[in-house]
């Protein structure tokens, strides 16, 4: 059944903001500044850089010499599944089921040298056969891997002074 609305009750819309643009929108045209770059930009804001990155703090041989796995092996391995958490948070993704939107990226794929990454619940069963050794071996990993980054860029602090009087 369809009811008539009166003409009277409808709510009128207002435009709530000025009704003139006080600065035009820049347009691309033959006037255009434009140079060219030489560096290599990826579409994920720099990842071929954190595969560098990686490579020379040695983070692989850190993560095997330090992490204690689970029981559970994968097929891609222990340390290609935690990398693979690491490039979703650096894409900027924080939840595992966003692995299902990058599944077929070609730069990744490439990365991981695989035709497809594996499905979501292959990432969600690896992060429930963690536990609280997985969580140490974890700290230790990002310990020596703050140390190696320091040594790398070469910081060093010769004494660290603690403010305790902070109420």
């Amino acid at each position: 059944m369809v009811k008539e609305q009166d003409k009277d009750t409808a709510k009128r819309r207002e435009n709530q903001g000025k009704a003139e643009c006080p600065v035009p929108a820049s347009k691309i045209g033959h006037t255009t500044a434009y140079r060219y770059c030489s560096e290599r930009l990826s579409p994920f804001g720099g990842l071929l850089g954190l595969v560098k990155f990686m490579e020379l703090i040695r983070f692989q041989e850190i993560f095997e010499g330090l992490y204690n796995p689970p029981s559970r092996t994968p097929e891609m391995g222990h340390h290609k599944m935690v990398y693979g958490f690491i490039m979703l948070l650096f894409i900027g993704f924080n939840r595992v089921w966003y692995f299902l939107y990058i599944q077929t990226d070609s730069m990744l794929c490439s990365i991981f040298q695989v035709v497809k990454l594996p499905f979501v619940t292959t990432y969600w069963r690896y992060v429930d056969s963690l536990g609280i050794n997985q969580g140490k071996s974890l700290l230790m990993v990002m310990s020596a891997l703050r140390e190696r980054v320091w040594h790398v860029c070469e910081i060093g602090y010769e004494t660290i002074h603690i403010d305790d009087s902070v109420e």
